[in-house]
């Protein structure tokens, strides 16, 4: 599951201790992503020399991860002096973030989330204005996690399924601007993601 409270709290209550949470990765790094974006829209507040021009209309660039750029995208991205933004940094800190969970043991994973905790509130310190107080909020949350972050290791489950197949329900509700009835939606569901066999004629 996600880090909701509320979540947490349902299994406290209905779970008691025969529940094992685990913290699905993929809202992990989803919580990383959004502090990069914090950041880098910080960043464009605070301007400063050339950080408009370098930050303008890039938001799509730093929620990909550098495999998946397009040829357009890297060379945009090659063209942002990366050295002097804090958004760089922060997308820095997020794809080291990511590649823990390449991590072949739990002990290993705990020790690199622990080194990237401590490094990423190191780094915070050093930039002014706490451009990069959303990355430590992020710090924090893993800290805090850490016990359910780690399951992942030991049952290598994940909601990333249900989480596709919500965005599809998500769409097909958008693009008919709501249902009059629920049996409609049901259906409509049904149609999309359902993988049924129509007849062809």
């Amino acid at each position: 599951m996600d880090m909701s409270p509320a979540y947490e709290k349902g299994v406290k209550e209905t779970c008691h201790s025969h529940a094992q949470v685990v913290f699905d990765k993929f809202h992990v790094i989803a919580h990383a992503n959004q502090a990069v974006d914090e950041v880098r829209r910080a960043e464009v507040r605070l301007g400063g020399a050339g950080v408009w021009e370098a930050l303008r209309q890039s938001q799509w660039l730093w929620r990909k991860n550098p495999e998946n750029l397009t040829e357009q995208e890297a060379a945009r991205l090659a063209q942002i002096d990366q050295k002097s933004l804090r958004t760089a940094k922060a997308y820095q800190m997020r794809l080291v973030l990511q590649d823990i969970y390449r991590s072949p043991t739990t002990t290993v994973a705990r020790h690199r989330f622990w080194v990237w905790i401590r490094w990423v509130r190191w780094v915070a310190r050093q930039v002014p204005k706490h451009l990069l107080r959303a990355m430590v909020k992020v710090a924090d949350m893993v800290e805090n996690h850490l016990a359910g972050i780690l399951a992942h290791w030991k049952w290598g489950v994940t909601n990333a399924f249900m989480e596709g197949l919500n965005s599809v329900f998500s769409a097909t509700k958008r693009k008919a601007r709501g249902y009059r009835s629920t049996p409609h939606l049901i259906t409509m569901l049904y149609f999309v993601a359902g993988k049924l066999r129509l007849p062809q004629h």
